[in-house]
């Protein structure tokens, strides 16, 4: 009950200060531009609890649904290509790149054979 009020009062209350304060400060009467602001600064806290309340009570079926629409989008955008798009074209390879210019400093590294240690018995 209370959570059905909770925002229809608060959402007045926030109305009502924006329009008195704006009426306050149009005619020049600060008595009620205070008035107005002190209205909407009450209203502000009992807003935002709602939304946070509102926030936490997420039921796992959302949860699931959000979850599944994510991954729906991720499978629009790698099927439209939008995520599988290179960020630099592929290197040409310059002006010596031919089998014949290969570097002369190229180690190759294989990995050595492991040799197991033998432990001697003291």
């Amino acid at each position: 009950m209370i959570s059905r009020l909770l925002p229809a009062l608060t959402l007045a209350l926030l109305g009502a200060g924006i329009v008195i304060g704006a009426l306050g400060l149009l005619g020049g009467n600060d008595s009620l531009m205070r008035r107005g602001i002190f209205l909407t600064l009450i209203g502000m806290p009992p807003l935002i609890a709602h939304t946070v309340h509102n926030a936490h009570r997420v039921t796992a079926d959302q949860l699931a649904e959000a979850d599944n629409a994510g991954y729906r989008r991720a499978l629009d955008h790698v099927a439209r290509g939008l995520l599988d798009q290179h960020a630099a074209p592929p290197p040409r390879g310059g002006d010596y790149a031919t089998p014949e210019h290969t570097a002369d400093n190229v180690i190759h590294i294989c990995p050595l054979p492991h040799k197991r240690e033998e432990k001697t018995a003291l």
